[in-house]
């Protein structure tokens, strides 16, 4: 018989936390149509139920941890993104990484959809609260930075363009959803055809023309005069 001990060093902590994480993205890149149950978590990280519940107090934190994690790496990427293109960074930079990024990390769009639904429930307000903390902290970061490579965001602008390029990329995702057309076979029906889109080209594209919006004098103008 195998005894699991309890973590006690804070790298042990971790090291079982990601391995939790690493268990939920796996099952939900493997059945994007079902969300795991922490036992199933659990049995694929190796660990004991009870383990798990140690640092989850329901699937659902699971899932927004997984979230979380990935949407570290997008600002990560945005960070790169900007350090590669000191003085020529242009929307095309941007679009590109955003693309390459949820390509790599295929259940991120999947996973967020969910967070921003009635997932929310069952996830305690102050774990809520550290996630959207998080989110604003790197907002605040980033988004002055933009500002400061791209004259003609105004003062707030740059925090209202990354939103807008996360929305519409969920919104994207959500009309098309790959995944889930692959698993019910919608796109293989005839009559269904005009609603199959190559998502990733679509997301570069309205990536691309999101951010020249923004950065475009006149439209900025129209924003700010309410047309």
């Amino acid at each position: 018989m195998v005894v699991i001990h309890r973590a006690v060093q804070a790298e042990d902590k971790a090291a079982r936390r990601a391995a939790i994480l690493a268990a939920a993205q796996a099952l939900i890149g493997h059945n994007p149509e079902s969300f795991a149950s922490v036992a199933e978590v659990a049995e694929a990280a190796g660990l004991a139920k009870g383990t798990v519940y140690l640092y989850f107090r329901t699937k659902e934190e699971i899932v927004l941890a997984v979230h979380a994690q990935h949407s570290a790496g997008l600002f990560a990427r945005l960070d790169a993104t900007l350090a590669a293109h000191p003085d020529d960074l242009s929307p095309g930079h941007v679009a590109t990484a955003f693309c390459a990024f949820v390509t790599e990390n295929p259940v991120f769009l999947h996973v967020g959809a969910v967070c921003h639904s009635s997932f929310q429930r069952n996830i305690e307000p102050e774990v809520m609260l550290q996630f959207r903390a998080a989110i604003a902290e790197r907002l605040g970061h980033f988004g002055p930075l933009l500002e400061e490579r791209f004259p003609t965001l105004g003062n707030g602008d740059g925090v209202a363009l990354l939103q807008a390029t996360y929305a519409f990329a969920l919104g994207m995702w959500q009309l098309c959803d790959p995944a889930q057309k692959k698993a019910r076979g919608i796109g293989a029906r005839p009559e269904l055809e005009i609603l199959n889109r190559d998502f990733r080209r679509d997301l570069y594209k309205g990536i691309l023309s999101l951010w020249h919006g923004f950065l475009t004098p006149e439209l900025a103008d129209q924003k700010e005069n309410g047309a």
